[in-house]
């Protein structure tokens, strides 16, 4: 993955999102918060803007709105 390529989510990043938290820890607010957003975030297509070296993160501006995940939640378009 590289700057400037086009990206949407894939498309069981809202089941992939729900595995990553044991069951018997509950969903926190801020774990919430994240899936209602990439909830709105399914089907758009965004931009990469960053990629850290020796990591697996890039960052990805959708129309504004800008977050932090995993290159392997994402897809190129």
């Amino acid at each position: 993955m590289n700057t400037g390529d086009r990206v949407k989510l894939v498309s069981d990043v809202l089941q992939r999102h729900s595995r990553s938290i044991p069951a018997y820890m509950g969903y926190t607010t801020a774990q919430f918060r994240w899936r209602d957003l990439l909830r709105s975030l399914e089907g758009k297509t965004g931009v990469v803007t960053r990629v850290f070296p020796n990591s697996t993160h890039v960052n990805v501006n959708f129309d504004g709105v800008m977050i932090g995940i995993n290159h392997t939640e994402l897809e190129t378009v």
